[in-house]
């Protein structure tokens, strides 16, 4: 994997460190509980672990590590520049334009690594860096995937609503957020929402950067599976309540998870195969769409492409036979509504 480096002036540092599944069997992990406030074998304590034997983070004196606590935006951009830039580099860095930022204060040198590599806007598009406000979650995003070259217009073909609260995708924050769904680094909550303007704690911004790393490692195509199953489960149970805008909503974010597995391990037929898979449902719920505003030919066609994708998902991975099944008979079922829905007789006028 190539390593990013950021600039400084004619400087460059180098990086110094890098429910049962349809698809892949859920491999646990085990951890020691590294800080007494976080419990042994959660998703946290395997990220805080990674990352403070990364040298990226670390806890307070009393061996808690308080992932509770907010972070504020000097302390977001400290973890992300600091594993990018050697200490000499960093101590180049004196002065800078902001106007909120005096010589003296610790996080000076971070934030302008930031400016000069374009992972923050500086003058005169932003004259003041706002360190001490709560940093949001798509704001650490942005500036994770800015500070690795990620390009932003990855998967741009892609420009559907993902969420209630995630629905417009001329939102300066979607393109990083629909990175963040296929790269796993974060997924819809309970309540059906991708926060992108929550403000982040200790917990979140150690999940968010290690899933990131874990990714670019290739070591996130089981959660990026399972995370499709999930949003496929989503989209049957939207269905079943004829809540069509959340089951929109849920084949999206399944076709985005699949497409970053797909790009992690794009030689492997179970993952072509369950990209296929979320391609069908994506086709079911747009026929469903069709059929509920009387595009009834529409509908037939959208059902016979589901039923086609699936089938195609069963020749790459015979494993998936039994989904394939599904999704062939709700195909059917949506296409034998939509010919008897044509077929009938228009109303009598009053």
């Amino acid at each position: 994997m190539k390593k990013p480096s950021l600039t400084i002036g004619r400087c460059s540092g180098t990086l110094l460190v890098a429910a049962t599944t349809l698809f892949f069997p859920v491999v646990s992990f085990a951890q020691s509980a590294t800080f007494k406030d976080i419990p042994a074998g959660t998703p946290l304590a395997e990220a805080v672990t990674f990352l403070q034997s990364q040298g990226i983070i670390a806890g307070y004196a009393d061996g808690t590590f308080r992932p509770n606590n907010k972070v504020n935006r000097a302390e977001a951009i400290k973890i992300i520049i600091a594993p990018l830039l050697k200490a000499d580099a960093l101590g180049q860095l004196k002065t800078t334009p902001f106007s909120d930022v005096k010589a003296g204060d610790w996080y000076l040198p971070y934030v302008e690594a930031a400016r000069q590599n374009s992972i923050v806007d500086g003058p005169p598009a932003k004259t003041a860096f706002l360190g001490t406000q709560a940093v949001k979650k798509m704001e650490f995003v942005k500036m994770l995937l800015l500070a690795y070259r990620v390009d932003p217009n990855s998967y741009s073909e892609i420009r559907l609503p993902l969420s209630s609260d995630a629905a417009d995708s001329a939102a300066w924050y979607y393109p990083y957020l629909r990175y963040a769904l296929t790269s796993s680094m974060t997924m819809v909550s309970k309540d059906g929402l991708l926060e992108p303007a929550r403000e982040l704690t200790r917990g979140d911004t150690a999940l968010l950067l290690h899933r990131f790393l874990m990714y670019r490692a290739s070591r996130r195509t089981q959660a990026l599976l399972s995370e499709a199953e999930s949003e496929i489960i989503i989209v049957l149970g939207m269905l079943e309540a004829n809540n069509l805008e959340q089951a929109e909503y849920a084949s999206a974010r399944a076709l985005l998870a699949a497409r970053g597995a797909n790009a992690s391990a794009p030689d492997t037929e179970l993952v072509q195969g369950a990209l296929k898979i979320t391609e069908s449902f994506r086709a079911i719920v747009r026929a469903y769409r069709a059929g509920v505003e009387k595009q009834f030919d529409e509908s037939i066609r959208l059902s016979g492409e589901a039923w086609n994708l699936a089938a195609r998902a069963q020749e790459l991975s015979p494993t998936l036979a039994k989904l394939t099944e599904q999704v062939q008979g709700l195909s059917k079922k949506l296409a034998d509504s939509a010919r008897a829905a044509k077929a009938a007789p228009a109303p009598a006028k009053p």
